[in-house]
């Protein structure tokens, strides 16, 4: 049987498979870092009770209130960076398996193409061995 002549190509296109779901499994591992910092961040600006009554004690709540609200935008804005990534790694290793699908499939037609020239080949040869048997049966 003949190698199949993509073989080379479809390693590397299993490799290239490979590294683009390397890539999406680690932005999606810092989307959900993202999102998780983000929660806790949230659950702890909204933890602030009721001020103070003293000025100062309003002063200092009112300023740490607006550093952790500053703080949950970048996070936020962290985030959909980071879930933006995260949708491209996705296209990107779609991409990548599908071309190591297309040529999976013609493998496997190939493969079944040599597989059917092997059995006809075999069969042919079968053929001419009863035919000479018949041709010597007769003559006898």
């Amino acid at each position: 049987m003949k190698g199949f002549r993509l073989d080379g190509l479809l390693r590397v296109r299993r490799v290239q498979e490979e590294r683009t779901a390397s890539v999406l499994a680690s932005r999606t591992a810092k989307l959900r870092d993202s999102e998780a910092l983000r929660a806790r961040a949230q659950r702890e600006l909204s933890a602030y009770g009721e001020p103070g009554t003293q000025l100062e004690t309003l002063r200092a709540i009112a300023a740490a209130r607006a550093s952790s609200e500053a703080m949950l935008a970048e996070l936020l804005a962290a985030s959909t960076l980071l879930a933006a990534e995260v949708d491209e790694a996705k296209l990107t290793h779609d991409e990548a398996r599908r071309r190591v699908r297309t040529l999976e499939r013609m493998e496997a037609a190939h493969v079944e193409a040599e597989l059917e020239t092997e059995l006809r080949v075999e069969q042919n040869r079968l053929d001419e061995i009863a035919n000479g048997r018949r041709a010597r049966g007769g003559e006898e």
